[in-house]
């Protein structure tokens, strides 16, 4: 008879009449052949007290490494033209009051593509397999990547980001991969480090394009004419071997997992869920579309602050900027890189161990508005200040926003999991994982887009004291707003439905004992539909 697992059990152990039930370190689970053999009398078989099986299977490092080396080149190839981008669209005879246009244009058009192509990639993948597609699309970023660095004319530059955004498939299939190479025990601590490799990249790329843009006669001979000629190439040769080398590294440690996704779907797919099968049932599915919504919407956010960041850092302080070099602007990247990379190896696990799943993301999400107010005051700090040389005071709130906003980042690693535990079945993982994908691009085009256009509009009022010169932080903050009421509407209604089934369950398990206590010929019969087992969590099963 096998033993299913069913609710914890919150409520004392005894009953309302009066009787006592044995005590739970006498409650025992006979096996199948003590539950026909045991005579009508006994209650309760006398073994040893079992256990709650705590084994999770280990998290397979090693195959994951190249998928984390390839999210981590995406993220580096999709922030590495921040510090310089700007500067870039400057030198090929835009004016700068509409640079914010087109930069944003040039970041937004990638995400756009992505939005476009992911869906296409699984049933690809699905045909030829994980592996063979990934490793062609990362030797093909490689390629566009590091064409992106002969740009000479703004429209090249937006055609090949174009181009880039086109091979999603890299960032759908290796999100599907954790998902068939971990299982339900160790899924939260591989995303746990798959999910962070996307910032990761994302912080670490503008200290590489601060320091790697315009690298002639400073980290270069001037006599290197081609590096003279095309002043960001480097930055481009730089992600693109990234890239290149993660499709290396495919071939040399990934295994194929769509055989193995095929036979786990077919043990584990569970009636209530097979029926939702399809993409039309996935997109039917009330759980799975409202994370899914509010993915999209916390990447809006999230890549807007990456957009806007470095353009409020190169823009001139009298057009609502700090008026920062290239380099300098890197180096204060290069900081925000460092904080978010040691926040997400110390501070994550902590806070995310002692608060509860939804207290935790709701704190995260609102880090960015209170983030988000530190923009004016920077500016009104730096102001009277010509050059690079901020105030200390600038520092020090420059570091606590930095802060707040890397606290908000880490919504993004558990809206990854509640994005998988979210879906039907094991059957949806390929799709599930597409259409996140595709709508977390549409929220990484728009996003930014809006805020860059804004912040562009912000700057063509005469006066840089006027309340139109700092509307675009007002955007911003709103932009925050949807987010934050859905998560807080969603959390809610679990923690609501969460209680009441604890209570329907806890009620049938009541009236159950009572029953029996009261009626010692149906002992019998109950101990063969439920009994009470003593464990770490003092969980109950029913034996079938």
């Amino acid at each position: 008879m096998p033993l299913v697992q069913r609710t914890s059990s919150p409520l004392p152990r005894s009953t309302t009449d009066g009787q006592s039930g044995p005590p739970v370190d006498q409650l025992q689970i006979p096996s199948p052949t003590q539950t026909y053999l045991s005579p009508p009398s006994a209650s309760y078989i006398s073994t040893s007290t079992p256990t709650k099986s705590k084994h999770k299977t280990p998290v397979p490092y090693l195959k994951i490494l190249p998928l984390l080396l390839q999210r981590c080149s995406e993220g580096l190839t999709y922030a590495i033209i921040f510090p310089y981008i700007n500067q870039m669209i400057l030198e090929m005879g835009v004016e700068e009051k509409s640079v914010g246009v087109w930069s944003a244009i040039a970041e937004s058009m990638m995400m756009a593509t992505e939005a476009m192509s992911a869906p296409f990639y699984g049933p690809i993948a699905d045909r030829y397999g994980r592996r063979p597609v990934l490793i062609l699309l990362n030797a093909m970023w490689g390629v566009f990547g590091i064409a992106f660095g002969f740009s000479k004319t703004v429209l090249t530059i937006i055609l090949l980001r174009a181009a880039l955004g086109l091979l999603a498939g890299c960032g759908v299939i290796s999100r599907t991969m954790v998902g068939e190479l971990c299982d339900k025990s160790n899924r939260i601590q591989g995303f746990a480090v798959f999910s962070p490799a996307l910032v990761v990249g994302m912080t670490i790329a503008p200290v590489l394009g601060g320091f790697l843009a315009k690298p002639s006669g400073r980290i270069l001979p001037a006599s290197w004419s081609l590096f003279v000629n095309y002043p960001y190439l480097l930055p481009s040769l730089m992600t693109g071997c990234g890239a290149i080398f993660a499709g290396i590294l495919c071939m040399i440690l990934l295994p194929e997992t769509l055989q193995r996704s095929k036979m786990d779907n077919s043990l584990e797919r569970h009636s209530e869920k097979s029926s939702n099968s399809g993409l039309r049932g996935l997109l039917k599915y009330e759980p799975f579309l409202n994370i899914l919504l509010l993915y999209g919407m916390n990447n809006a956010v999230m890549f807007s602050w990456e957009a806007i960041y470095p353009l409020f850092g190169f823009t001139s302080k009298s057009l609502g900027g700090l008026g920062l070099s290239t380099q300098a602007l890197g180096l204060v990247l290069g900081f925000s890189a460092g904080l978010s990379i040691l926040m997400t190896i110390f501070v994550f696990p902590l806070l995310h161990g002692s608060l509860s799943e939804a207290t935790c993301l709701r704190l995260c999400l609102i880090s960015y508005p209170c983030a988000i107010i530190f923009f004016p005051i920077l500016w009104a700090l730096s102001y009277p200040v010509s050059g690079d040389n901020l105030p200390i005071s600038v520092w020090i709130i420059m570091s606590i926003q930095m802060i707040l906003r890397r606290v908000g980042d880490f919504a993004t690693t558990q809206l990854d999991t509640l994005i998988l535990d979210s879906i039907p079945g094991p059957e949806h993982l390929a799709s599930a994982n597409a259409i996140s994908f595709s709508v977390a691009a549409i929220g990484r085009a728009v996003g930014p887009f809006i805020i860059s256009w804004f912040f562009s509009l912000s700057t063509r009022f005469p006066s840089p004291f006027s309340p139109g010169r700092h509307m675009v932080w007002i955007i911003f903050v709103i932009l925050c707003i949807p987010s934050l009421y859905l998560a807080n509407r969603l959390l809610s209604d679990i923690d609501h439905t969460s209680g009441k089934e604890e209570t329907s369950n806890e009620e049938e398990r009541y009236e159950l004992m009572s029953s029996n206590q009261n009626d010692p010929s149906e002992q019998v019969e109950a101990r063969g539909t439920s009994i009470e087992v003593a464990n770490d969590d003092l969980m109950r099963y029913r034996v079938v």
